[in-house]
């Protein structure tokens, strides 16, 4: 394809040449008041390589709203606060999270290391320090650093939401509880959370093979699980009276309970409707007939 302005072949729609063209004509429509400064901000503008790079920029103090004390060091002050317009940077994620953590400190050359995480430099105005702003790292409850900064997980919250929540299921069964909890609480990541289901939580219950100790089952999971991103509404589970072989199971979303007071292990769909074989493939669903 063509770029509409220069003419350039392009591999993909963005043209490089013609964003470092508009960001060298726009150098005149902003400053800093400091000249080290918009030279430092100009120079990495000039440095961007592709559509998903960060473009550094000055951001006026007044742009920030809603701006809180997370933590302090005898360096710096880490803040949160709402970025009114956003990055320059057009990036999806970007723009549905606004909530941008910038670090304070007078000392901005040796504070600028991954660049990749940096949106830009702004002035407090009443301090006049200097200020990074820089890709929300830390959560807004505990002021820690998240597990996973693109999803902006937070695990020690995360866990003190399901200890909460103790208080506010049961399986009837203590064992039971002990266990959903124990797995619940040992997550390292945003992945799958084990729960208990209550078993009118499943419709168009379809069995589809059986052996001497368990009975596989297609349903659909009305409310979908608790994991964080991924939401599989057609599921399969194992009913059987032996719970604890299938706890080790890496695609365990939880446990419930039939009117017959048979256990329930509820996993990801990785049976074939047609054979009951395992899928090869559990992304594509595909099987070798």
């Amino acid at each position: 394809m063509k770029c509409e302005r220069c003419g350039k072949y392009l591999r993909f729609e963005w043209c490089k040449s013609c964003q470092i063209n508009n960001l060298q004509n726009n150098f005149t429509n902003w400053t800093s008041g400091n000249e080290k400064i918009d030279n430092l901000i100009q120079e990495m503008q000039l440095e961007i390589l592709r559509s998903s790079d960060n473009i550094t920029e000055w951001i006026p103090y007044d742009q920030f709203n809603d701006i809180k004390e997370l933590d302090k060091d005898e360096c710096s002050t880490i803040y949160s606060a709402i970025w009114k317009d956003g990055p320059l940077k057009y990036n999806e994620n970007i723009q549905e999270t606004r909530i941008q953590d910038y670090w304070m400190g007078k000392n901005i050359g040796h504070s600028i290391g991954a660049r990749d995480d940096l949106y830009g430099i702004s002035q407090n105005s009443d301090t006049k320090d200097y200020i990074l702003v820089l890709r929300n790292k830390y959560c807004n409850e505990c002021s820690k650093c998240f597990i996973d900064e693109f999803s902006l997980w937070c695990k020690s919250c995360q866990i003190n939401d399901f200890e909460k929540n103790f208080t506010n299921w049961t399986s009837g069964n203590e064992k039971i509880d002990n266990s959903i909890q124990e797995m619940q609480l040992i997550i390292d990541d945003r992945d799958i959370i084990v729960e208990w289901m209550p078993y009118d939580q499943f419709d168009d219950i379809k069995e589809l093979g059986k052996d001497e100790f368990a009975t596989i089952y297609s349903a659909i999971w009305k409310d979908g699980p608790l994991k964080y991103v991924f939401l599989y509404i057609h599921i399969y589970f194992y009913q059987s009276t032996k719970v604890k072989p299938y706890f080790e199971n890496d695609h365990l979303y939880g446990i419930s309970q039939n009117p017959d007071k048979d256990y329930i292990i509820i996993l990801q769909d990785i049976y074939c409707d047609k054979c009951v074989s395992k899928y090869l493939d559990t992304y594509s669903k595909w099987c070798i007939p």
